[in-house]
């Protein structure tokens, strides 16, 4: 008899102490909440949408999870709550629905409850979705303003709180119909010190308002430099001048308007004939960079020097050599026999009329590649000579 009383008292600490270690691991475990984002807002995008969800990992049937009422703080700035989600969720089985309460401002509130059945499963409890109404710079971190409650009956103990903040990126995309192109493929500028102009449009299709940036670079100033800029049909901020060669128009979009940037340019060289390029690209200035412009362009800009020499030989009224652009021209006024030669700078007879009758003698120097020439003209006896750069 007393052998059985002694099994039995020990079939019950053995029990008492299972107990309590069951429910003491009840107690302890899984005694976070954690309030998890689910998704990360595209500024660039029109789906400016954000999802998050309060999480106490797995939940059992001993639980006895009924009921929740949490608040989360946000930023009213940065975040617009608009729906309670509960697919997939611990509350898709509730007797009572749960419900979203926004009274308090900067306070999301979420509260339901079952009547009868516990809510069991390693899901979130709720999730919670609304509009992102921040710019890609912001984020929302969140926060727990009131501790949460269960039902009295819920085992376990919430005592730690985690936090994922709402995030915004911005994928930026490439249009190649934004940007900047010229109104023609090249300019053309006669003279040293002359003026020529290169007339461009903006592309901001389907963009309004913006502010933005047009560059403008010619690329060598050794040839033509940026004597002045205009800009119509837009709001003027500034014109940035980098140096000589180099400016930036900032402005602001007036509506829907394609803005029109005038860049007046001066030669400064006095070569017959060189060009440069001036290359010119757009920047929208928000601050997330959402468009990045795709369309620029690139046009020639050549400067022409037409170079006249009259010569003569020592007798004025002898002989003329008047040398154009692509031809020379030798004129003899006393009936002499008329030549034209002309030598490469190392002395090389590259060109020649040979000796001809008339007093007016013509030679085209079209062919010829770029560089120094000699040129002599002979009347009779008599010559006159000249260089000439081509």
């Amino acid at each position: 008899m007393i052998e059985r009383s002694m099994t039995f008292t020990l079939k019950s600490l053995v029990m008492c102490m299972l107990a309590a270690v069951l429910a003491a691991s009840s107690l302890t475990a899984q005694d976070t909440l954690t309030i998890r984002s689910y998704r990360v807002v595209d500024v660039c995008s029109s789906e400016r949408r954000w999802l998050i969800a309060p999480t106490l990992g797995i939940v059992r049937s001993q639980d006895s999870l009924m009921s929740f009422d949490i608040t989360i703080g946000y930023d009213t700035a940065v975040t617009r709550p608009t729906d309670v989600l509960t697919e997939g969720t611990l509350s898709a089985n509730l007797d009572y629905k749960p419900t979203l309460n926004t009274v308090v401002p900067g306070e999301m509130r979420i509260a339901g409850f079952n009547i009868v059945r516990p809510m069991i499963g390693d899901k979130p409890i709720v999730a919670i979705s609304g509009d992102f109404k921040g710019s890609c710079s912001d984020l929302d971190s969140l926060s727990i303003p009131w501790p949460v409650t269960f039902n009295e009956e819920f085992k376990r103990t919430i005592s730690v709180y985690t936090i994922e903040p709402i995030l915004a990126v911005a994928n930026a995309k490439t249009r190649t119909n934004v940007g900047v192109f010229a109104l023609g493929d090249s300019v053309v500028i006669r003279g040293k010190d002359s003026l020529g102009s290169v007339s461009s449009l903006v592309s901001l299709i389907d963009l309004s308002s913006v502010k933005a940036s047009a560059t403008y670079t010619i690329q060598d100033t050794n040839v033509a430099v940026i004597e002045s800029v205009s800009l119509t049909d837009a709001n003027l901020i500034e014109i940035e001048r980098i140096n000589r060669g180099k400016v930036i128009v900032h402005f602001s979009q007036q509506g829907i308007t394609r803005p029109r940037v005038l860049i007046n340019l001066r030669s400064v060289t006095a070569a017959e004939n060189v060009r440069t390029k001036i290359d010119m690209e757009l920047k929208i200035n928000d601050s997330c960079g959402c468009v990045k412009p795709g369309l620029v362009d690139t046009i020639d800009v050549i400067c022409e020097n037409p170079m006249v020499y009259v010569s003569s030989s020592a007798d004025e009224d002898t002989a003329d050599l008047l040398v154009a652009d692509q031809s020379i021209r030798c004129q003899c006024y006393h009936g002499q026999t008329n030549a034209i030669n002309v030598y490469s700078i190392d002395g090389m007879l590259v060109a020649t009329t040979g000796i001809r009758p008339e007093s007016e003698t013509f030679l085209s120097i079209d062919g010829l590649p770029h560089g120094a020439y000699i040129i002599v003209g002979h009347c009779g006896s008599k010559k006159s000579v000249t260089l000439k750069m081509k």
